[in-house]
């Protein structure tokens, strides 16, 4: 019975955590943008202007 070791892939394990910090600086900024939206309606001269718009 033979068996093989898996074959190693240098490229991808360098890759790995530039992937990683990748991701993380998406979710940070998918944050960041969805806190400054705010999810009341618009009142008063907000509302106004939006509908001159």
């Amino acid at each position: 019975m033979q068996t093989n070791p898996k074959p190693q892939n240098p490229v991808a394990k360098r890759l790995r955590p530039v992937v990683y910090l990748y991701a993380a600086f998406n979710i940070a900024v998918a944050m960041l943008l969805f806190s400054t939206v705010s999810p009341t309606l618009a009142t008063g001269p907000a509302q106004e202007m939006a509908s001159a718009r």
